[in-house]
């Protein structure tokens, strides 16, 4: 029989004595871009290379990307985005 706590981790990790790593961060984290008066978006960011690439986090269509590094323009490509209708 087994206890409260292996239970939860077996139905977490598939093992009742394995240890649960819950992701905060990756490529499947949907993310929200909100505030001001623009439309939000629901994304997630993949990198790729110098670049991070943005998705819709439903249908994963690229919507554009920006430096990796968060610099230059990045707030006025993310506004781009925002503005571009893409619905979901």
């Amino acid at each position: 029989m087994l206890t409260a706590e292996q239970k939860i981790r077996l139905s977490l990790t598939g093992s009742p004595f394995g240890e649960p790593h819950f992701t905060h961060e990756g490529e499947d984290v949907p993310r929200w871009i909100t505030g001001g008066n623009l439309p939000d978006l629901s994304v997630t960011f993949h990198r790729q290379g110098q670049m991070i690439e943005v998705r819709c986090s439903t249908c994963h269509a690229s919507l554009g990307s920006f430096p990796a590094h968060y610099a230059g323009n990045t707030a006025q490509q993310l506004a781009a985005m925002r503005l571009s209708g893409h619905r979901h």
